[in-house]
């Protein structure tokens, strides 16, 4: 090859790798494990009010099934909470309301209000409150990679997580399966010996605009839960949801009080 073609080869091939070469440096790296917490709080979090219904099918390992209704309040700013069930008949006008780090449960049939904490299980089932409350995955844990599983063709990242000291949490370890768009599609909570509590398969979420911030919020629209020592599993559907302003009064025990008066 003479020198001119030479030249004119070695520019072709130079002009044909810069842009591959420019690509690579503007890629940015995933995010860490600490880092997707932070972004899945926020992207579940609502600077708006928020009011919806869900609607729980339990069916228990021997066939038995129930229908639970409740009304969830949240106010994400101030940290409050109120739940009122509806369904059953016998369990309607009692619920839980949170302020703050404070929750309590309140029965219709005793009219007594009960300090519980964010373990307890939510109307006798499988359900626990942060479930229906605002993520604090980032407050609660720290995160560390666990690898990436392959399930029919599609890889989803998966992390595991491991409750701070002095966090009030549901499951002291906790295993995420994130999709393409770090969406949690399945998480898995554990006992500090790694024994097996809770299996969640999320089934689809909602995207909702919040109306104060102008963001986008994804929310839950339906999860299974299974309890894995008993078999119990129960379909949550999280339905009627708005984003609107809420009376103040809601977020207190005199307004659960009054519901059935």
């Amino acid at each position: 090859m003479n020198p001119r073609a030479l030249v004119s080869a070695c520019a072709l091939a130079l002009a044909l790798l810069l842009p591959a070469m420019a690509g690579a440096a503007d890629a940015k790296p995933p995010p860490s494990p600490d880092e997707l917490l932070r972004l899945i709080d926020k992207r579940m979090s609502l600077a708006s009010d928020y009011k919806g219904v869900v609607r729980i099918r339990e069916i228990r390992k021997d066939g038995v099934e129930r229908a639970i209704e409740m009304h969830v309040y949240r106010r994400d700013s101030a940290q409050n909470f109120l739940m009122l069930i509806t369904q059953p008949r016998n369990l309607a006008g009692g619920g839980y309301l949170r302020i703050g780090g404070n929750l309590w449960e309140y029965s219709v049939s005793t009219g007594q209000w009960v300090r519980t904490t964010r373990r307890a299980n939510i109307v006798g089932t499988i359900a626990c409150e942060g479930d229906f409350d605002r993520p604090r995955l980032a407050e609660d844990y720290t995160a560390k990679d666990d690898g990436v599983e392959t399930i029919r063709g599609t890889p989803f990242r998966k992390l595991l997580l491991t409750a701070k000291e002095g966090a009030e949490v549901s499951f002291p370890l906790l295993r995420l399966w994130l999709d393409a768009d770090n969406n949690i599609v399945k998480r898995v909570g554990y006992a500090p010996s790694g024994r097996t509590l809770r299996t969640d398969v999320v089934r689809s979420y909602q995207r909702l605009k919040d109306p104060v911030s102008g963001e986008s919020v994804y929310h839950y629209r339906e999860v299974l839960e299974l309890e894995e020592e008993d078999g119990t599993q129960i379909i949550v559907r999280y339905e009627d949801v708005q984003l609107a302003p809420l009376d103040t009064n809601i977020f207190t025990k005199t307004w659960l009080e009054g519901r059935l008066r």
